[in-house]
């Protein structure tokens, strides 16, 4: 038995007496191994999640229990948006209109999410594409696909590329067709942040794909190429003054995040405690 598994052992019949754990120091006594040794197996076993340790001084180690079945079948049945702070508050709208398009037949309504920066615009559109998933609205391995428009701005023709792929020769270095994110996204969610940073030709492009259904190569033709997935977006700024009045009419549902000030005084509260104890915990101490 090597010395991590001998620690382990210790640990578990310790508990045995002492279920609120085991120090440091009680353990290298036991088994006559230096203080440090112990301490750096135990924070592996901590990291590989056999072992927990307290937020108190001095810290105490138990064996880390598995979760009972009716536990772990609460987690998979428990609804994605619920671990979104506002849940039932400040955000109850906002979820329901999410989950609206996310199960409006047959794939789902293309959203706008807007909001300032730092609101949680990116957090809401994986939880959208989870809660997708946990009503199986998509298949088990539907992608979700992000990406951020203002890293490509600057070249208007490589976003718009990136986005929808490009055909051979269609600008200098395009020596193969190559697929874009609307074609990795087919069957899931493609979730483009910061939208506005599209150019007019990118947001024609994606208001005809909306449309019809088909798109085509940057430098093709023909728009006969198809795929089908859910288009989330996402702003920091007025729409109106951002996005062609033809890409708007194509998205029907608007969802608006709040900033932290306007968000509920018990969310504010909530949100101080969740930070609290996270702190606390990487600090050690209750």
């Amino acid at each position: 038995m090597n010395r991590k598994d001998k620690i382990l052992q210790k640990v578990h019949e310790l508990c045995q007496s002492n279920t609120s754990g085991v120090t440091t120091e009680q353990l290298s006594e036991q088994i006559n191994i230096s203080r440090a040794n112990v301490s750096n197996y135990l924070n592996l076993l901590v990291k590989e999640g056999i072992v927990e340790k307290s937020a108190t001084r001095p810290v105490l180690y138990r064996v880390r229990e598995p979760p009972s079945p009716e536990m772990e079948k609460r987690d998979v049945d428990k609804e994605p948006f619920q671990y979104l702070l506002g849940y039932n508050g400040s955000l109850k709208k906002q979820i329901n209109q999410a989950k609206a398009a996310v199960m409006y037949p047959p794939r789902g309504l293309h959203t706008l999410i807007t909001g300032d920066t730092g609101v949680g615009k990116s957090l809401f559109a994986s939880l959208m594409y989870k809660h997708a998933m946990h009503k199986q609205r998509f298949q088990q391995d539907a992608p979700f696909i992000v990406f951020n428009c203002a890293d490509y701005a600057s070249n208007p023709q490589l976003l718009v590329s990136h986005i929808f792929g490009h055909a051979r020769g269609a600008f200098t270095g395009a020596d193969k067709d190559k697929p874009g994110l609307i074609s990795e996204a087919d069957g899931g969610m493609l979730f483009l942040d910061e939208v506005h940073r599209l150019p007019p030709e990118g947001q024609e492009m994606i208001f005809y794909f909306m449309d019809t259904g088909t798109y085509g190569y940057l430098g093709e033709t023909q728009r006969n190429r198809r795929s089908e997935i859910l288009l989330v977006c996402a702003t920091t700024e007025e729409p109106g003054s951002v996005l062609l009045s033809t890409f708007l009419r194509r998205i029907p549902i608007t969802i608006n995040l709040p900033n932290l000030s306007e968000r509920s005084p018990e969310d504010q509260a909530e949100l101080l405690k969740f930070l609290l104890e996270i702190e606390s915990k990487r600090m050690t101490v209750p």
